[in-house]
């Protein structure tokens, strides 16, 4: 297969602009080459809002994602026992909830050919010129200080890879998203009220640990409650639950729970607490 021939780069736009990020946040050009390769193969199963839905978080995010990818890879090789299962890859889950990750990757071998194929095929002609660019650039090794080594007195000794001095910290309550965007207010059938700790559970459970902190209204403690919120450590959480949908209902311990993205409008009018 003449892959120069067959891939064309402006039906993957979004690929390399990725491809470039991950170079540019200080992954290795080689390695993000086949973490993109995995991406682009999981997307060619079906999930093909995959890129799409990595693109669109923030650089501290891309490389978790891109983390977890590393570890998904390394258990993919023929010496490997270590399973592929939500607790190795907990975001990339929620991205592609509702399909369990053990559907995806159950048959190791397969996949292995499958990302080998897109990134000898694909990968290798969509990403050359920026791979070449970071060649050149010396971008093709992290350039972000690994914990632990000597980086010396001007902080280009050791490993060679150095920090940008003009960086700004990473601050994840700054950073990350608004709270209204990573919360649910959430409704109780009346008389099967839930706890705190029911709710906190059942979604660490089901999405991994990705609570923040639950309030269950209870102003009258002799009352059932009728309403609550919880707030996620990431909207990519909530996203996943609602996706298109209006409400979202799930069954906790037996008893009704229904699911609404917080609407601003009522935070005020007392509907929403």
């Amino acid at each position: 297969m003449d892959s120069s021939q067959s891939v064309d780069a402006a039906t993957h736009v979004t690929d390399r602009v990725l491809y470039r990020r991950l170079v540019e946040i200080g992954v290795d050009a080689e390695e993000s080459m086949r973490i993109m390769a995995f991406w682009m193969w999981v997307e060619a199963q079906g999930f093909i809002e995959l890129v799409p839905k990595i693109s669109a978080n923030n650089d501290q995010l891309l490389a978790m994602v891109a983390d977890e990818t590393k570890a998904i890879l390394a258990a993919l090789e023929p010496s490997s026992t270590t399973p592929i299962t939500q607790n190795l890859c907990p975001i990339t889950s929620l991205i592609l909830f509702p399909v369990s990750v053990d559907e995806i990757f159950g048959d190791k071998d397969l996949v292995s050919e499958g990302v080998f194929e897109v990134h000898n095929q694909v990968c290798g002609v969509l990403f050359k010129d920026v791979f070449e660019e970071g060649d050149k650039s010396g971008k093709t090794e992290s350039s972000v200080t690994e914990v632990g080594e000597s980086s010396g007195k001007d902080g280009n000794e050791g490993s060679g890879k150095t920090l940008n001095p003009f960086a700004k910290e990473w601050d994840p309550a700054v950073e990350r998203a608004p709270e209204e965007d990573r919360c649910l207010f959430l409704t109780f059938s009346n008389g099967y009220p839930l706890s705190d700790n029911q709710i906190v559970e059942f979604f660490n459970q089901k999405y991994g640990p990705c609570v923040e902190r639950v309030y269950v209204h209870k102003p009258d403690p002799n009352a059932p409650a009728l309403f609550g919120k919880i707030v996620f450590n990431t909207a990519l959480v909530t996203n996943v639950i609602m996706n298109t949908l209006h409400q979202a209902k799930f069954n906790v311990d037996g008893k009704p729970l229904w699911c609404k993205r917080f609407d601003l409008s009522k935070k005020h009018g007392g509907e929403q607490k």
